[in-house]
């Protein structure tokens, strides 16, 4: 290893000088520097590129000897530097396994100078702390989704193996080339049983959950403690305000929501979810990313792509011909959308509007009961019309064997030339309040069951419908579905199925 001068040192003194080389990589610039670590930018010798290279520097109990080589300052030091130092060889390895385009790539990692090193890819952009500040820009709900979405699929992803992140804020996401990434891991730890930190961390107040102010052990630490630092993230993007210090909400909570702050400029869903999220008390909050995905109505992972919706049944309460309807078609960004359907159907589908039961996910409405068509293999159908002066109109009466018509209509016998009437079997009288408005007959159903590991989100027939694990079965409607799978990053998988009544149907697959 080699050094030279470099004004670096004249004003972060724990830093190595320009040209110093670092195994393959040589030292040619200060990206930033923090409590646990210093990140440079540097040139990797080897393949002629310009890299990200962080160095474990705990500078409250370490320091640097001979310009390059680092040590405690204290002997009573060692035990938290040599954690600290595990830590971070930890997190660069937890890193290195995990393919994802929000999150940092790792290229190597090795220890060596009394310390270690992580060189990764270089990230050009702004933080969203350095966007905030400058306050130019509109952060919509549709722009913070753009924004967080990928960080959400990505946390989800990393919260399946067990690792938290645990220092989640503006300053830890930068805006690189059009996409998010998430960056600093100095508190990203893998969690085995109720293990917790050794090294405490530096927090940021506002972002940091109540439970990470306890640095004994006694609040344990978890997916909901990411789950609050993206709920203080949302809130900042949404009101241009800081959230309050969770400390300061223990007793009397005065934090106002995202609408009241911004004269409902959010959805009541946006803003309902972001308070959730950011509840004081752990077991008042979503327990996972995923749920506070969910709530917010968000579809992470997936590209916008067309969804055919059936238009809703209608119950005829006089006789008439139904009149001829295609499908509602509606293309899908990810966010609520709107069609004539939604909009007939009386479901929320603009991005403001309040949702209050479940949210309006990839333009999926309230499921709808499908009507069975009466059909009989016997009987035909025989159409009676009726013809008078005073009737401008035709009116048709079904008659079918072994099935009760939606609505009771007493027929009169009229010859038709080619068709030899067939007498109806009688029909019990119904009250007239059972009639009008009656549900329609429930199609016949069969029994899907799901294998999916390790887990995958489900969606039939275009529409979201959980996730297996635990989804492991439903019931469907009898016919042929398509059933995708999905586990981002791992490409999706598609199934088309025969649901009978008769017999289970077992989807299975198993990600790499």
């Amino acid at each position: 290893m080699s050094s030279s001068p470099s004004t670096l040192l004249a004003t972060h003194a724990n830093c190595l000088a320009i040209g110093t080389q670092v195994s393959d990589f040589e030292i040619i610039g200060l990206i930033g520097e923090g409590g646990f670590g210093i990140v440079y930018l540097a040139r990797d010798t080897s393949l002629d590129r310009i890299v990200a290279l962080k160095e474990f520097m705990p500078a409250a109990f370490a320091g640097r000897i001979d310009g390059v080589h680092v040590a405690v300052r204290a002997a009573n030091h060692r035990a938290t530097f040599d954690a600290g130092l595990k830590s971070f060889i930890n997190e660069s390895k937890m890193l290195a396994k995990f393919a994802h385009p929000a999150l940092v790539e790792v290229f190597r990692f090795w220890e060596g100078n009394g310390t270690a090193y992580m060189a990764m890819r270089l990230y050009r952009g702004e933080t969203l702390r350095q966007v905030l500040s400058k306050g130019g820009e509109d952060f919509t709900e549709d722009r913070i989704a753009q924004v967080m979405g990928p960080i959400f699929d990505a946390l989800e992803m990393l919260h399946r193996e067990q690792v938290f992140h645990r220092d989640i804020a503006p300053d830890n996401i930068i805006l690189s080339d059009g996409r998010s990434v998430l960056l600093d891991f100095g508190s990203a730890r893998k969690i085995i049983g109720d293990a917790t930190q050794a090294l405490t961390t530096v927090l940021k107040p506002g972002y940091a959950p109540l439970e990470q102010y306890s640095d004994d052990g006694t609040m344990k630490q978890g997916a909901w403690t990411d789950v609050y630092a993206l709920g203080g993230v949302l809130y900042h993007l949404a009101t241009g305000k800081v959230p309050l210090q969770a400390v300061s909400r223990m007793m009397s909570d005065p934090l106002q929501t995202v609408n009241q702050l911004t004269g409902d400029k959010f959805s009541t869903t946006f803003s309902q979810a972001v308070s959730k999220a950011m509840m004081v008390h752990t077991e008042n909050r979503f327990q996972t990313v995923t749920e506070f995905r969910e709530a917010l109505g968000w579809n992470v992972g997936l590209q916008p792509r067309v969804v055919t919706l059936p238009n809703p049944p209608r119950v005829w309460l006089e006789p008439e011909i139904a009149p001829k309807t295609g499908p509602a078609i509606v293309t899908v960004t990810g966010q609520h959308a709107a069609t004539s359907a939604n909009r007939e159907s009386g479901v929320a589908a603009a991005t403001n509007s309040p949702v209050t039961a479940e949210p309006l996910i990839r333009g999926e409405r309230a499921a709808t009961p499908r009507v069975a068509e009466a059909t009989s293999n016997k009987t035909p159908l025989i159409v009676a019309v009726i013809a008078g002066l005073a009737i401008l109109g035709g009116i048709a009466a079904w008659q079918m064997k072994g099935k009760a018509a939606e609505a009771v209509v007493a027929p009169v016998a009229v010859p038709v030339p080619t068709v030899t009437p067939v007498a109806p079997e009688p029909a019990p009288a119904k009250p007239a309040a059972e009639v009008v408005g009656a549900p329609p007959a429930v199609a016949a159903e069969g029994l899907v069951k799901f294998d999916i590991k390790p887990r995958g989100r489900i969606d039939i027939d275009g529409i979201t419908r959980g996730f297996s694990p635990p989804l492991t079965e439903r019931r469907m409607s009898v016919g042929m579905h398509t059933i995708e799978i999905f586990n981002p990053p791992s490409a999706p998988v598609t199934r088309t199925i025969e649901v009978t009544e008769n017999a289970p149907v077992t989807v299975s697959h198993t990600f790499k």
